[in-house]
C-alpha cells in the first residue's frame, strides 16, 4: 500500500511541474508543506537563467540586447572595472528543463506581439486569461515569485504588449532597478543565512562591548583602529584585503544625509583614521572623485538609511578599490551611524566581494 505522505508528495510535485506561470503570476506564497518538497535552488551568487525567445535575444539589435546592456550586463554600483551584475545563461522556452527550473535566479521575458513557436511556449506559461488581464493593466511590466520551483529561488516574469513598450520599460532607470533588485535582495538574504551559521562570535562580542552594536562578520577580522565612536576592522588575505569601519557622531540636521555631505564626512574620517601605509602618516584613504558615487535609499536595522557606493584610493594612488556604506541614525535619533566596507583586491573580480560586504553590513543591529 502506498503511504499517504508518498501520495501527497507525488501530487505536489505533479502540480509544480505543470502549473507553470499561470500559477506563478498569482499572488500568495507557497505553504511550508509545499516548500518542503522543493529541491534547494542551485547555482552561484549572481548566476541567472534567462528564458527568452532567440528571435528577441539578438546580440546586436534585438530587445534582448537592450535588456543586457541596460540591466543584466550593467555593473551594480561602482566598480573599478565593469562587471555584469548577473552572469547570464540564455535558454529558449522549450529548452527550459526541470534541471534549469532549479536555478536560484530565473528571468522569463516575452512580448505578446510575437508569433514564433517559442513565443507560443512562453504564452502557455501564462494562460490566455492571464494575458488578457495583463493587456488591460498598462502599468504592469513584471511579476516576482519566490520559491517557485526550488527553495531559495527568485523567479521574475518580465513582459510587455510589444517590443517598443518593453524598450520603454528598459530605458526607465526606476524600472531597471525594479527588475534587478528582487534578485539582489534574495541573494543578500541567502548569503546572510550562510553568514549566520559561521560568523565570528568573538568579533560580535567585541562590538557589543565596545560600541553597543551587533554585526555578524565572517571570521578573520582584526582591530586596526579603535577610538571613541570609531572602529576599523581589517581582514587581510594574501590576495585581497577586506575592511569595515563604524563611526558614530552626533546627529545635528538632515544635511548629514545629503550624498555630497556623506562623502565630505567620509573623507574627514578616512584622513584621520584610515592609513594606506602604516609606516607613512601622510598616506591615507580618500574618495575617488573622477568617478561619481551612487546613492539610494534603503533600510538598515529597520530604519531609513542612505546607501552609498563608490571608489576609494590612497592619496598617493598606490591602492584603491570599491566601497559600499550605509548612513542612518540610532534609535533615539541623537546620533548618526556611518558603516562602510571597502575592498582592496587587485586583479580580481569584485562583484561578489562587494555583495558579501553588503550582506555583512546589513546585519547591523543597535543593542538596547
Amino acid at each position: 500500500m502506498i503511504k499517504s505522505k508518498t501520495i501527497l508528495r507525488f501530487l505536489v510535485l505533479f502540480n509544480l511541474s505543470f502549473f507553470m506561470f499561470s500559477c506563478l503570476s498569482k499572488e500568495g506564497a507557497k505553504s511550508d508543506l509545499e516548500k518542503s518538497y522543493l529541491p534547494m535552488a542551485k547555482g552561484k551568487p549572481g548566476e541567472m537563467v534567462l528564458v527568452m525567445d532567440s528571435v528577441q535575444w539578438k546580440p546586436q539589435d534585438g530587445v534582448g540586447a537592450d535588456l543586457y546592456k541596460l540591466v543584466l550586463g550593467k555593473s551594480r554600483g561602482v566598480l573599478p572595472q565593469p562587471e555584469p551584475q548577473f552572469t547570464v545563461t540564455q535558454v529558449i522556452p522549450s529548452g527550459f528543463t526541470s534541471i534549469l527550473k532549479q536555478a536560484r535566479n530565473v528571468l522569463i521575458v516575452t512580448t505578446f506581439d510575437q508569433n514564433t513557436r517559442e513565443s507560443a511556449v512562453l504564452r502557455s506559461f501564462f494562460g490566455k486569461g492571464v494575458i488578457e488581464k495583463l493587456r488591460k493593466e498598462k502599468d504592469k511590466f513584471h511579476f516576482i515569485k519566490y520559491d517557485a520551483w526550488a527553495q531559495g529561488q527568485t523567479v521574475e516574469l518580465l513582459f510587455a504588449k510589444d517590443e517598443a513598450t518593453l524598450r520603454e520599460v528598459l530605458n526607465d532607470p526606476a524600472k531597471q532597478r525594479a527588475i534587478a533588485e528582487p534578485f539582489h535582495d534574495l541573494e543578500t538574504k541567502n548569503l546572510q543565512k550562510a553568514i549566520n551559521k559561521t560568523y565570528s562570535r568573538v568579533t560580535d562580542k567585541f562590538l557589543r562591548k565596545n560600541m553597543n552594536v551587533s554585526m555578524k562578520l565572517l571570521d578573520g577580522y582584526k582591530v586596526a583602529q579603535n577610538d571613541d565612536n570609531f572602529l576599523w576592522l581589517r581582514h587581510p588575505e594574501q590576495s585581497f584585503d577586506k575592511n569595515i569601519f563604524i563611526s558614530r557622531v552626533p546627529y545635528t540636521d538632515q544635511k548629514q544625509f545629503d550624498p555630497e555631505q556623506i562623502i565630505i564626512d567620509r573623507d574627514r574620517l578616512a584622513k584621520q583614521y584610515l592609513y594606506g601605509d602604516p609606516s607613512n602618516q601622510n598616506s591615507f584613504v580618500v574618495t575617488e572623485k573622477l568617478v561619481p558615487v551612487e546613492s539610494q535609499n534603503t533600510k538598515v536595522d529597520g530604519r531609513l538609511a542612505i546607501e552609498t557606493r563608490g571608489l576609494w584610493k590612497t592619496n598617493n594612488i598606490t591602492m584603491g578599490g570599491p566601497f559600499v556604506s550605509y548612513t542612518f541614525t540610532d534609535k533615539s535619533g541623537a546620533y548618526l551611524y556611518y558603516v562602510e566596507g571597502f575592498i582592496f583586491a587587485p586583479g580580481m573580480d569584485k562583484r561578489e566581494l562587494v555583495r558579501e560586504m553588503e550582506a555583512q553590513l546589513k546585519t547591523f543591529k543597535e543593542i538596547d
